[in-house]
């Protein structure tokens, strides 16, 4: 563990007392001007520490830390989560795990970062990603998954996070088709899945799944340009606290549990029942940046969009955006 993360457990172990430098120095064999840059450092990455002259340094009390220490009381999945990685910041938690893959890593491995500074989306976007607001992880599933069912894993993912938000905040969370969770009719929550297919066998032999929720502070944290677009779990249920390690913890352990159902989709119920689109019409624009009006019919077995144009063709689309209102 670097100095840094050190610090920070020491600082939360302290439960809100004052630690000095010297103290802190003695402990990690460091000096105290490593510990006071390794201070800096935290708060810079929105950690809640306060400094005292001649005092120290202490951690303000039930503040919202990820760290392994944190989150392994919570840690009930048998597979996900094991091992476990724990980064004040990152580019991107995909890109740390490709990398990651490509070294070795195994199938249930996650990497959970405090912030990302280059955070993506479906179709190039930027996923904000600011330190402290919010819960940005990836998970990696190394086993193999048929073509056929590949492009389930999304869905199989928003419903396991949908179900682990209304457990633990008693609120009923929708998803827009087909990566993102709504509340309130704001995302609070994407999905970016990225796999790798191998040309001998067929099949998916890995695919890292990237979620981010959006947890607190998002009319200050996020662009001006979003803010009538996102929103965050304590933003949008009243009096919600959100211990970001517990909530890890209940997504990773719904996950487990949904993608056993991935061959039979017997998730695929639930995640009609969640959909925000259906019996709604929404603009819908194509790869190539062709929009057209559609009523959304249903959700196909493939996880396809059944709509039906101003024509009154039916088809299924599988590919593109889907803009209602004020969601994008």
């Amino acid at each position: 563990m670097h100095v840094k993360e050190t610090v920070a457990a020491c600082l939360s172990e302290a439960e809100g007392q004052f630690l000095s430098g010297e103290t802190l120095a003695q402990k990690l064999h460091v000096s105290r001007n490593a510990i006071w840059k390794a201070v800096k450092a935290l708060q810079e990455e929105g950690f809640p520490i306060e400094t005292r002259k001649k005092i120290g340094y202490r951690m303000v009390r039930h503040a919202d830390l990820l760290s392994e220490e944190t989150i392994a009381p919570y840690l009930q999945s048998r597979i996900l989560g094991h091992p476990l990685r724990v980064v004040s910041s990152v580019d991107s938690t995909n890109r740390l795990l490709q990398q990651m893959l490509r070294e070795g890593a195994t199938h249930g491995t996650v990497v959970v970062a405090n912030a990302q500074t280059a955070g993506r989306g479906r179709q190039g976007r930027t996923f904000y990603s600011p330190a402290g607001t919010g819960l940005y992880f990836s998970v990696l599933v190394s086993q193999s998954i048929s073509l056929q069912d590949a492009p389930l894993v999304t869905a199989c993912t928003a419903v396991a996070t949908a179900r682990a938000i209304d457990k633990l905040y008693q609120t009923h969370t929708q998803i827009k088709w087909v990566n993102d969770l709504y509340l309130d009719g704001k995302k609070c929550c994407g999905i970016l899945t990225e796999g790798s297919v191998s040309l001998e066998s067929g099949k998916m032999e890995s695919v890292i799944i990237g979620i981010g929720i959006n947890i607190r502070s998002t009319g200050t944290a996020l662009p001006e340009q979003l803010h009538n677009k996102a929103t965050s779990l304590e933003e949008a249920i009243p009096g919600c606290h959100v211990e970001r390690a517990r909530l890890l913890t209940a997504v990773l352990w719904e996950l487990e549990q949904a993608l056993h159902d991935l061959p039979s989709r017997r998730f695929l119920g639930e995640y009609r029942s969640r959909s925000c689109l259906i019996g709604k019409t929404v603009t819908f624009i194509t790869n190539d940046g062709t929009e057209k009006k559609v009523a959304v019919l249903d959700i196909a077995d493939d996880c396809g969009l059944m709509v039906r144009d101003t024509f009154g063709k039916i088809e299924t689309l599988r590919s593109g955006e889907v803009h209602i209102g004020t969601l994008a």
